[in-house]
């Protein structure tokens, strides 16, 4: 019973927030986020709980109307299904973030082969240019994470607030002139993936809802590099801090309960932006500055320790 009762709060989080999203268009994560530090989690716990959240609901977006099953999968499909499932069975038992993370990976794989098949044949991406982009990708991701343990535990939902206002602040200005910005786009894509190591944001539907006047490349092909910068920062951020955290699971089963039931909010890319999403992002960040939380530390019934850690996990 006491673990049915710390799942609640996520649940309601994850299922709620969904919902939300989907009829105001504001960002997920910035839902999720704000009301992760409103029960007090410590931002370690914070961006763990947002980056397997996210990992799982890539799978989610990505599969929304178009279901992968093991008869349309393109690279295990299939006898070659058996390799994630052995995997899967022969590592839980070892380490269960090896088994979870292969788990997402494998299916992660089957989301980019999938998103590479939808190109026109003249718009293939060259697979050095991706892993570039990824590269580079991950590696914001990464300084992300690294900036998290320089931020004070007692300031981090400010600190975190104030970037979200003015990501929406970002967003207003881009929205009314599609031109502005446009020389330095990819500027701005790669200092979302800092905001998703050090906050576990991920805004890459808003970026492309503000689409420019004329893409980057970059900019083009931005799902088939988000899929897997977002993993790999999921997976970096377990080295560097040690844990695994469950309640990001239990956020993403609910959200992507709600995303099935309700869809998810398709944004046009035509540059303009959605007021309404600004104004309920503002909203959720007023409500966390007027409560005020205190990080103590959300329970440890969702949270599982893992066999090693670093000096500055502790």
């Amino acid at each position: 019973m006491d673990f049915l009762a710390a799942m609640l709060p996520y649940l309601n989080i994850g299922f709620f927030g969904a919902i939300v999203a989907r009829f105001t268009g504001v960002n997920l994560s910035i839902l999720v986020l704000c009301s992760i530090l409103y029960l007090g989690a410590t931002p370690v716990q914070a961006v763990g709980m947002m980056l397997t959240f996210l990992a799982f609901m890539l799978l989610t977006r990505h599969t929304q109307n178009t279901r992968l099953t093991w008869k349309n999968l393109r690279i295990f499909h299939s006898w070659r299904i058996l390799i994630p499932v052995l995997f899967v069975v022969l590592t839980i038992s070892i380490n269960p973030f090896y088994a979870i993370a292969a788990f997402i990976g494998f299916f992660l794989m089957e989301v980019m082969a999938y998103l590479y098949a939808e190109l026109p044949a003249d718009e293939k991406i060259g697979k050095r240019q991706w892993i570039t982009w990824t590269a580079a990708g991950t590696a914001a991701g990464v300084i992300g994470l690294l900036l998290l343990s320089l931020i004070p535990t007692t300031w981090y939902y400010l600190i975190a607030g104030a970037v979200i206002l003015a990501v929406c602040a970002f967003a207003y200005v881009a929205g009314k002139q599609r031109a502005r910005f446009r020389t330095y786009w990819d500027a701005v894509i790669y200092g979302s993936w800092v905001l998703l190591g050090a906050f576990g944001l991920e805004l890459s539907d808003w970026l492309t809802d503000l689409s420019r006047t004329k893409n980057t490349a970059l900019m083009r092909y931005l799902p088939l590099v988000t899929v897997p910068v977002v993993f790999l920062v999921f997976v970096a951020g377990h080295i560097l801090y040690g844990t695994l955290t469950l309640s990001g699971l239990v956020l993403a089963v609910a959200a992507t309960i709600g995303v099935r039931f309700f869809g998810m909010y398709e944004v046009s890319g035509r540059g303009g932006f959605n007021l309404v999403a600004i104004a309920m992002a503002v909203l959720t960040v007023i409500s966390l500055f007027l409560v005020q939380p205190t990080p103590v530390g959300v329970t440890d019934l969702l949270y599982m320790d893992v066999p090693f850690s670093f000096p500055w996990s502790e």
